[in-house]
């Protein structure tokens, strides 16, 4: 029966593995001292994640932003049927002028039938009327047929 013997030199005998070990610690505490811990900072500190507020505070849009989804719902399910929206909406302001809107429609087709959807819509403010469609770009819209 053939086995395998161990080898003689294994890493956790070595005489230098403890060393090893304390010159691998101390290195990595430096790079992460030197090198990660300024890079980060700097990040943080950079113009990265700032965004200009100010015209956006202290006014609340989320109704406007509700009629502006509405608006990209049209032109998204371009029909030029009859549409109702739903009463029961919600509406987040997550940052800087950005809105998350979720609701519902109704679409009526020729034969009387109904077809209700609900949607997902992301906004964002860019300025300006808040009443005027062109100072709002459409982020992202998802729609789920019921």
């Amino acid at each position: 029966m053939a086995s395998t013997a161990p080898s003689n030199k294994k890493f956790g005998k070595s005489k230098f593995s403890a060393l090893l070990l304390i010159l691998f610690i101390v290195g990595l505490y430096f790079f992460q001292n030197k090198a990660v811990l300024p890079f980060v900072e700097g990040v943080v500190e950079s113009d990265l994640f700032e965004a200009d507020t100010s015209e956006l505070a202290g006014k609340d849009r989320s109704r406007i932003a509700l009629t502006q989804c509405n608006e990209f719902v049209k032109d998204d399910l371009g029909s030029d049927l009859p549409l109702q929206f739903g009463e029961e909406s919600k509406t987040w302001e997550l940052a800087a002028g950005r809105y998350l809107v979720s609701s519902s429609v109704t679409e009526h087709d020729e034969a009387g039938k109904q077809i209700r959807r609900n949607f997902a819509c992301n906004v964002q403010f860019t300025g300006g009327d808040d009443m005027d469609r062109s100072n709002w770009s459409l982020q992202g819209l998802e729609m789920r047929e019921l």
